[in-house]
């Protein structure tokens, strides 16, 4: 039973996200660093050093955690309500001690990617005698593993009772509105935990990199980085959309209009880097990169929407599109520069959308 309840809850979240955790992993210990002017050790060891030393900075972490909490016991949720997973209302008969358990075995695994970097944090407070911050650490952690163990039980509850999560009346009428209620309400978690990294990230390199040692290529990389990890909510709100709102074809509305209303989503998604990057001139950053970096972002975003409607791809699919997206962003990069790039991500995305609009159709399983 603890082998098909991981495979269900578990695999699929890893699955799903795996490329991202990979990708932070890979920019905390490779980018940030190398930045910084310290080596991997010490870079870490000064950041672990200073959440032992600092309230403030502990708390921040804490915060990160139970984001990345909140994300990935949302999607089990989603995957407890899931038609195929039905059968999991066999693990009501269990006793409630014994299914929390399960659970609970379950948080645990899913809590890894945290975990990993949780044990050196334990041996350097262990090292440096702060053994009460390692036990709030630890003790943190497991209550964050209880509780959304807690939770999940009660939702495998409701399939026995015949319950199924329903969406909220939405408080706004347009469509744009429509998506962002959506966003606000079920992907709160998924798009702080990307502004969090993608603007952290960024302000640790301006930080790091006066206007004197300014690299425009790098801070390009992250950027595009970061907006390209915004795809997981364009891809999540087009399925939103086909599930509850596919009848908004048929309505006599433009495609011009029905474009910009896309595009106006876009842009609300990725307000948070467009701020970040005005705010680093003229100290960290010229203004004109500013602009550039800004509108290859959101023709980035523009494309990842006009994507979607080529055809129906699997999350896998999609993230591999998204690659090949990056990759062309380099070459931009690299050649012939990049007001070249905005401008043919923004020709190619509107070519998608207006060929495409009225003849993309759900492939039914």
């Amino acid at each position: 039973m603890t082998k098909y309840l991981l495979r269900s809850l578990v695999s699929p979240f890893f699955r799903e996200n795996g490329g991202l955790i990979i990708f932070i992993y890979t920019m905390t210990v490779a980018i940030v660093s190398s930045q910084s002017g310290a080596g991997v050790y010490e870079y870490h060891l000064f950041l672990v050093l200073g959440a032992f030393r600092h309230a403030g900075m502990m708390a921040t972490v804490f915060f990160l955690w139970l984001l990345y909490t909140r994300k990935f016991t949302s999607f089990v949720v989603t995957e407890i309500y899931k038609p195929e997973n039905m059968f999991l209302h066999v693990f009501n008969y269990l006793s409630r001690i014994r299914k929390t358990g399960l659970l609970f075995l379950a948080t645990l695994l899913l809590m890894i990617p945290v975990w990993a970097y949780v044990v050196f944090i334990v041996i350097t407070g262990v090292q440096y005698g702060y053994t009460g911050g390692v036990c709030l650490v630890i003790g943190y952690l497991l209550l964050l593993c209880f509780l959304s163990a807690l939770w999940l039980e009660r939702r495998l509850q409701n399939i026995s009772a015949g319950k199924t999560p329903v969406l909220r009346s939405v408080g706004f009428t347009s469509f744009t509105g429509t998506l962002l209620r959506y966003v606000a309400t079920k992907q709160l978690a998924t798009w702080t935990g990307l502004k969090i990294f993608t603007c952290g990230l960024l302000f640790l390199i301006a930080v790091n990199n006066p206007m004197r040692y300014y690299d425009g290529q790098t801070i390009f990389i992250v950027v595009s980085l970061g907006i390209l990890g915004n795809g997981v909510l364009v891809y999540r709100c087009r399925e939103f959309e086909e599930l509850y709102m596919s009848f908004y074809r048929t309505m006599p509305v433009r495609t011009s209009l029905r474009f910009l209303e896309y595009a106006l989503l876009d842009f609300i998604l990725i307000i948070p880097e467009i701020l970040l990057l005005i705010l680093f001139v003229p100290k960290h950053m010229p203004l004109s990169d500013a602009v550039t970096f800004c509108l290859c972002g959101y023709s980035s975003m523009l494309l990842m929407t006009g994507i979607t409607f080529y055809r129906q791809f699997t999350k896998s699919q999609f993230y591999k599109i998204l690659s090949l997206v990056l990759c062309v962003q380099y070459i931009f990069l690299l050649t012939v520069g990049l007001p070249a790039l905005y401008i043919v991500l923004t020709l190619t995305a509107i070519g998608l959308f207006r060929w495409k609009y009225y003849k993309y159709e759900t492939l039914l399983p």
